[in-house]
């Protein structure tokens, strides 16, 4: 075993090309399946453990106790695909104020439960007790004011006592008391609302969930299902922006594994067929053909060992801003980093593949008999490539390009093996560009730049830190009119009753007439339309939502509608795609808003691409149906084409109908933190695979030019000058980028069009298909050639060393 192991260290030191190779594509291999393993275990098991061992709810429906009973509730439990039901409880929505306030600090969900352990959603008692008698209060821990055990709070006018601080799993109320304290919340003196919690037979995904919560709907009194909301919401929010990155790392990850099995396996074949006089060599000794095998074996196990080593340092590099960014669940446990199991299996599984990559030819290797060895050296087997060398030595094409064309064919089982990592390489590059481009539209459309350029806010500066821009994050969250729609991003943080958004209940500073007309006589005022906000609660979320109200003509807007319609009158609503899949609706349902007391019901019409799935779109006159003195907040105007947005914004904004330090135009601009994030990922995994790619090629021309050592020499003793040699050369493998480019783009393309899709799901959105086709004509030509200039990028080295090296250096070998 000494004499096995020196001889590898031997080869591993002398052979540098190989070790390198080698140890580049296990580092690659390595850190992407650790970047993927680790994002998705350090994601998603801390929240699917705290789901299973809490007994989550797949699914918490609102119910109108004016239009059902509890006993219509739980018969519910009996219907198709229901597992369990847990309730009704009593619940309410109550105005949250601390004792001396005047002044309420939002709204909260409260829900009465005797027990905080129930058959579903137990909660988790972060501290304190639970409540016992009416006059007792136990906060959702994160939510409402920053109050601890013993302090006091109103809640619907009610004084109350925290007596404890609680988290539950999938984040189903604010607070809880006894189910008789619920009933002196309500203004008429009774509970109007019943919470119901579910667990379903099938809820893998949002459709699975909603199909439960239909089923639920169907068997309770028509109008009794007010909203609901699913625990995939909160399993996203657990997430956070590493589960947006997990689907194209895997895809690296695959691209980089198999890889690594074709370039190690054309290492060692290589190498065998390079080292024939040194496997005589070694059986001349009396190394035995185990032995034999066992040295190319280490041979590449010593670098891909260095490789993985370096590999798992680096997916533990790469994963720790994505994992700092993630958002936790109230009752999942923190996230400390990348699973130890994932450090073992994944270096242990790529030395395995690295194993069989390299089994076969190291087998080989131990079977050539030593005379065999010794005596065939180097050279390919007589008539290898002599028929391609004979038709393009009679083509017009210049000498050097010829023989350079017809030299793969000497080698076909390396050279396919080539074309395929040149293939991959190319897969990854038009990858890469598609989901490039698709981040950067994403960039620009949650501007909606291309149909509104400024906001003239007529809100106070000074109160929230800033002026309010109405409509707030949810006016910015969809693409442009006319161009594609926003990419997949990552899901907005949850906002608690705090969340310090200005509402229609700030008087504007401006007269909203006034600046009207003054928007109107503007010559580059292309249009406008009045904006109006609201906060809004929705029967079954525990958190406000934020309701936007358009003038009637606000289809210029820009919002993408994935499907259904925009909206065209009152009593309709289109609402993001995370809004539908967190609450288990779909377009044609009708879902309840509640403001001060007054509840409308509205028929969602159409589902916006949206990251901000707290803004609900609709008409002027369905928001003031909740408000009837709602005031506009802002107005969104579109400019005619060539307009300086920045000169009519501080034109606009110096007009004299804006108050001292109150009120202004400003240019549109929403700016996404993740976006350059994911692109610059995205490019560092691409750039290694491109290296990789050509390394490869490198290793395969080192091999050729030393075993075409003697031929070359000949052909410089005839006249073949420094530069021909090196066209030659890199025409070897020229020919093999070009069809490994061309066979490259559609892989590229379909994996593109894979994996766009189920990033954008990971953030409970929806593409058009005009967000998915993002390649034209001019990319496809600069894709085309992708793979052949990767292999002349890998064969220049080889191609400058066999150049500058002189024709006698080369007889001699």
């Amino acid at each position: 075993m000494n004499a096995v192991v020196k001889a590898a260290w031997a080869a591993v030191v002398r052979r540098r090309v190989q070790t390198v190779v080698t140890a580049v594509v296990a580092l690659l291999a390595t850190a992407t399946s650790v970047l993927a393993f680790g994002l998705l275990v350090a994601s998603m098991a801390p929240f699917d453990h705290a789901f299973s061992a809490l007994h989550g709810a797949h699914a918490t429906v609102s119910v109108d106790a004016g239009r059902a009973t509890a006993e219509q509730v739980r018969a519910t439990g009996a219907g198709s695909g229901v597992a369990e039901v847990a309730g009704p409880y009593p619940s309410t929505s109550a105005p949250i104020m601390l004792p001396g306030d005047a002044v309420a600090h939002g709204t909260m969900t409260v829900v009465g439960r005797a027990d905080p352990n129930g058959p579903l959603d137990t909660l988790k008692l972060r501290s304190g007790r639970w409540v016992r008698a009416p006059g007792e209060v136990v906060l959702g821990d994160g939510e409402g004011p920053r109050l601890g055990v013993g302090d006091r709070l109103r809640l619907g006018g009610v004084e109350l006592t925290v007596v404890g601080i609680a988290a539950s799993v999938t984040d189903t109320a604010g607070a809880w008391t006894v189910p008789d304290q619920i009933a002196a919340l309500e203004p008429g003196g009774a509970a109007k609302t019943f919470q119901a919690l579910y667990r379903f037979a099938d809820a893998g995904d949002s459709d699975a969930v909603a199909d439960g919560v239909a089923a639920v709907r169907a068997a309770l009194p028509s109008g009794a299902a007010l909203g609901s909301t699913s625990y995939l919401d909160a399993r996203r929010e657990a997430a956070g922006t590493a589960a947006l990155v997990v689907p194209f790392v895997t895809a690296f990850s695959v691209l980089g594994v198999v890889m690594s099995v074709l370039i190690v396996g054309n290492v060692v074949s290589g190498a065998v067929v390079a080292g024939y006089r040194g496997i005589g060599v070694l059986k001349t000794l009396g190394f035995t053909p185990r032995q034999v095998s066992a040295v190319y074996l280490a041979q590449v196990l010593l670098p891909a060992l260095a490789g993985a080593a370096a590999g798992m340092f680096a997916g533990h590099a790469l994963a720790v801003p994505l994992l700092a960014d993630t958002e936790q669940s109230y009752a999942v446990p923190e996230v400390a980093g990348v699973p130890w199991w994932v450090d073992v299996l994944v270096p242990v599984g790529l030395l395995l593949v690295v194993c069989v990559a390299a089994l076969i030819p190291a087998l080989r290797a131990g079977r050539i008999p030593a005379i065999q060895a010794i005596a065939v050296g180097r050279a390919p087997r007589a008539g290898r490539g002599f028929r391609a060398h004979r038709l393009l030595a009679r083509s017009r094409l210049p000498r050097a390009v010829a023989l350079g064309l017809a030299g793969p064919f000497a080698r076909p089982a390396r050279t396919g093996m080539t074309l395929a990592a040149l293939l991959l390489g190319t897969t990854a590059v038009t990858f890469a560009y598609g989901l490039g481009q698709t981040l950067t539209r994403a960039d620009d459309g949650l501007s909606r730049e291309g149909s509104s350029q400024i906001t003239v806010s007529l809100g106070m500066v000074g109160e929230q830190g800033g002026m309010h821009q109405g409509p707030p994050e949810g006016a910015g969250t969809a693409g442009a009119a006319g161009g594609p729609p926003a990419p997949p991003a990552p899901p907005a943080p949850p906002r608690g009753p705090q969340s310090g958004r200005p509402t229609a209940e700030q008087p504007p500073s401006a007269d909203p007439v006034a600046v009207a007309d003054m928007l109107r006589a503007d010559a580059a005022t292309a249009r406008f339309t009045s904006v109006t906000t609201l906060e809004v609660e929705v029967p079954g979320r525990t958190r406000p939502l934020e309701l936007t109200g358009y003038d009637t003509d606000s289809s210029w807007l820009g919002y993408p509608v994935v499907a259904g319609r925009w909206l065209q009158g009152a009593g309709e609503i289109v609402v993001p795609t995370s809004f539908l899949r967190t609450s288990a609706l779909r377009v044609g349902d009708e879902v309840a808003l509640d403001h001060d007391g007054r509840r409308v019901t509205v028929r969602i019409v159409g589902e916006a691409f949206s990251s901000d799935e707290e803004a609900l779109l609709t008409d002027r006159a369905t928001l003031l149906q909740l408000k009837p003195d709602a005031a506009i907040t802002a107005y969104e105007v579109q400019v005619t084409p060539g307009t300086n947005a920045d000169a009519y914004a501080e034109r606009i904004s110096e007009a004299g109908v804006f108050a001292a330090g109150a009120g202004a135009a400003m240019p549109r601009s929403e700016e996404n933190s993740t976006i350059p994030i994911l692109i610059g990922l995205i490019g560092t995994l691409t750039l290694l695979i491109a290296g990789v790619a050509g390394l490869g090629v490198l290793n395969t021309v080192a091999l050729d030019t030393r075993e075409r050592a003697q031929s070359i020499g000949v052909l410089k003793s005839l006249g073949m000058t420094p530069r021909q040699t090196m066209a030659m050369v890199v025409t070897s493998v020229v020919g093999l980028g070009l069809v490994g480019g061309a066979a490259g783009i559609p892989l590229g393309v379909a994996l593109h069009h894979l994996v766009a899709p189920v990033m954008a799901s990971t953030a409970d959105l929806r593409l058009p298909d005009s967000m998915v086709s993002v390649y034209g004509v001019p990319a496809y030509a600069v894709l085309a050639v992708s793979g052949a200039v990767l292999a002349t990028l890998g064969a220049l080295l080889p191609a400058g060393w066999a150049a500058r090296s002189r024709a006698a250096a080369w007889r001699t070998e």
